[in-house]
């Protein structure tokens, strides 16, 4: 199936995309519930869009997406999911983004996502933070299929007009371990969060991995911020872990919280590794162009790619629900960014060892630890002592 084939693509012209989405677009459609221009389709079209058949085995599908997310512009994970939804518009599909907030307005998530059912949008696409909504609206809403990116589950739990899409996180937060085992001078690195969760925790598993593998001297210290928008607590813990245990490479994996990592590793003078998207390229070409000056690499999880991909599969009638689509390094769907200030800041010797390591993880040489092996979340635990400062 398309979804299992190589997602990667050219980085650069997945830049220009990214960019794109980050800047927005005029065609799209961007609100916190219905829009005028919604309310004001005619009641046959919404009957249109509603009856349109819920197995994608014809040509006659519903092509109707609502993307849920919190915010736009973190330049990193939701952005990039925009992105896959601009591409999505230019071929055709009818995609409407919805900003439901953060976590302060919970209560107000389920109706937003019923606004945009009842204004006929088939496919609800929704990152791991709402799966649990997602699932009860599905057996409420069974003529309409649900799309969980980001989250893991059996296949016998997931309803038939369900799909989950898992990305190997942990893979690609491997390689960056690599990288910032060798660059610390310190001998000391940071992964700081801005939540907790097993997702959150398996790039934190990886990362730890990645060093280790790399030397097994370098000690990690891991921080939450307890937000996905609070910069400035971010730069506060950065700023501490720098003046108290020497850390001087700081990986983030925070969404919007992130900047603020950045900001802390300028003032110190440390280096960063961004997440999700080439987050060098998106500050590089922002209103605070110094924050790219630190960032040496980010690892790559390629959300747009994957909705594109999913949603031609759907397309072509393969058979993705009631499935659980895993995504790792063999598919390019995560990685990390290789691009010229990462060839002149890490040296030769790094990013050998580095392609190394990532051929041996496609060759099976090499397996990464993933939170998800863990019996409990004391032996993750148990981990993060054994390798702290």
């Amino acid at each position: 199936m398309k979804l299992k084939r190589v997602l990667g693509l050219v980085l650069a012209g997945a830049l220009a995309m990214s960019l794109a989405a980050c800047g927005g677009s005029s065609s799209t459609e961007t609100t916190a519930a219905a829009t005028t221009a919604a309310a004001a389709e005619t009641e046959a079209a919404k009957e249109e869009a509603t009856e349109a058949p819920a197995a994608d085995t014809g040509s006659e599908i519903n092509k109707r997406i609502a993307y849920v997310v919190g915010n736009l512009g973190d330049k990193s994970f939701n952005d990039s999911g925009e992105e896959g939804m601009n591409r999505l518009r230019e071929a055709g599909w009818d995609c409407r983004t919805i900003e439901v907030g953060d976590t302060s307005q919970t209560d107000s998530w389920e109706d937003m996502i019923l606004d945009v059912i009842d204004d006929g949008y088939h496919y609800i696409v929704a990152s791991s933070t709402y799966t649990d909504l997602l699932l009860k609206l599905a057996e409420e809403y069974p003529e309409n299929q649900f799309v969980v990116f980001d989250d893991s589950r059996d296949e016998s739990e997931i309803p038939e007009n369900v799909a989950f899409i898992f990305y190997a996180q942990n893979e690609g937060s491997y390689m960056v371990g690599q990288m910032a085992a060798g660059m610390t001078e310190s001998g000391v690195v940071a992964v700081n969060v801005g939540m907790d969760n097993p997702v959150i925790s398996d790039f934190v598993t990886g990362f730890v991995n990645g060093v280790q593998d790399y030397d097994p001297n370098v000690k990690v210290v891991k921080a939450t911020v307890g937000s996905w928008s609070d910069p400035a607590k971010m730069k506060e813990l950065c700023l501490s872990q720098a003046r108290d245990t020497g850390a001087d490479v700081f990986y983030q994996v925070a969404g919007g919280s992130g900047t603020g990592l950045f900001e802390a590793c300028v003032e110190t003078g440390t280096w960063a590794i961004g997440v999700d998207s080439d987050q060098y390229q998106y500050y590089k070409d922002s209103e605070n162009p110094e924050l790219a000056d630190v960032i040496l690499t980010s690892m790559l999880k390629q959300v747009g790619d994957s909705f594109v991909a999913f949603f031609e599969d759907v397309e072509a009638g393969e058979p993705v629900w009631g499935k659980l689509n895993h995504l790792g390094l063999k598919e390019n769907s995560v990685g990390y960014v290789d691009n010229d200030f990462f060839r002149e800041h890490v040296p030769q010797e790094i990013r050998d060892k580095m392609a190394e390591a990532q051929e041996k993880i496609l060759s099976g040489e090499v397996t990464v630890k993933s939170y998800y092996d863990f019996a409990n979340e004391s032996e993750y635990q148990a981990m993060l002592s054994s390798v702290a400062p």
